[in-house]
């Protein structure tokens, strides 16, 4: 059962992510947690260790949100491109809905080497899961995809930015950015077969890496 103080610590994550998403911040500082809670400094100190703990919290809040997409997605989804369409939707809400996404570009190199590695493990697992699925959907024909593992990068790098121009009040909602952008990365992986019937078959094996090679990027991690 949540304590008291544990409830607290919640509250000023949530009002963390306030911050992140409210505002164009390069960097966190204490003073603007402090400032959006109307409380001091120093009790902020009581739940937490120092301002590495609160972005460490913040990061692996982020990072357990867009998990349980890949997640839900491996459970639900039929086949490997619902499965993808599923995660990035998911995973493009999450972090727009709940604000915590706006920690993704927000002082990473601050954390201890310990808790840095943590994050690392899940963003890989996370990263791992888009370039299994599109992996999958090339084996059967749904993508074309030269190399996996520069798909993967270019996909989640996009969504990562988001939180850096994303505003609730503005032109678009996070149902439009999360459906249209899910939409827009799966017709770059979707195989053509109209527009690539007439190009000779040689000169598209020579442009695409062979199936060990795109194992092999599969696996190997940035």
């Amino acid at each position: 059962m949540p304590t008291q103080k544990g409830n607290r610590r919640e509250v000023i994550l949530r009002s963390v992510a306030n911050v992140l998403r409210n505002s164009r911040l390069s960097s966190l500082t204490i003073q603007d947690v402090a400032d959006e809670l109307g409380m001091t400094k120093g009790n902020l100190y009581y739940y937490f260790k120092d301002k590495q703990d609160i972005l460490y919290q913040c990061h692996m809040r982020s990072m357990d949100i867009s998990l349980r997409a890949l997640d839900e997605a491996l459970a639900t989804g039929q086949t490997p491109e619902e499965k993808l369409r599923l995660l990035l939707v998911h995973h493009i809400r999450g972090i727009v809905d709940d604000g915590f996404g706006g920690i993704l570009q927000t002082d990473l190199e601050n954390l201890r080497a310990d808790q840095r590695n943590h994050y690392v493990r899940k963003r890989d697992r996370l990263e791992h899961g888009v370039r299994t699925l599109i992996a999958d959907g090339v084996k059967t024909g749904a993508f074309e995809c030269a190399n996996i593992k520069l798909a993967g990068f270019a996909i989640l790098g996009a969504i990562n930015w988001i939180p850096k121009w994303y505003r609730p009040n503005g032109q678009f909602t996070a149902v439009q950015i999360a459906e249209q952008m899910s939409d827009y990365f799966l017709r770059g992986l979707l195989r053509q077969d109209g527009a690539s019937a007439g190009r000779n078959t040689k000169t598209r094996k020579a442009k695409s890496l062979s199936s060990d090679q795109n194992r092999d990027l599969l696996t190997t991690e940035g």
